[in-house]
């Protein structure tokens, strides 16, 4: 009879540390995606800053070469702008989450 009631003890404990275990496992598997998310995010803006940097380099040097190609030198500020602006909102918005 005792042998009985210590297994079963043994029994419930055991199930409830593997539960705890499964709920904290899939806790940090989901904070693990969202970083993953995350750093996605922010590797997509990074690239695309370097992009419109790269635009904007090539069209100032045009300017500067040929003083008549100021459509392309507004487009790729323009592209700067909003890619500097995502990039702002997005680190704002990343540490307003960590505080």
């Amino acid at each position: 009879m005792l042998s009985i009631i210590i297994s079963s003890v043994a029994s419930i404990i055991s199930g409830m540390v593997l539960f705890l275990l499964q709920h904290y496992i899939k806790q940090r598997h989901s904070e693990d995606n969202k970083t993953k998310e995350e750093n996605n995010k922010k590797d997509i803006l990074i690239l695309k800053s370097l992009n419109a940097l790269g635009k904007l380099a090539v069209s100032n040097s045009n300017v500067l070469k040929n003083a008549e190609q100021e459509g392309d030198a507004k487009t790729a500020l323009n592209d700067y702008t909003k890619v500097s602006n995502e990039m702002m909102d997005f680190l704002i918005e990343n540490s307003s989450k960590e505080k």
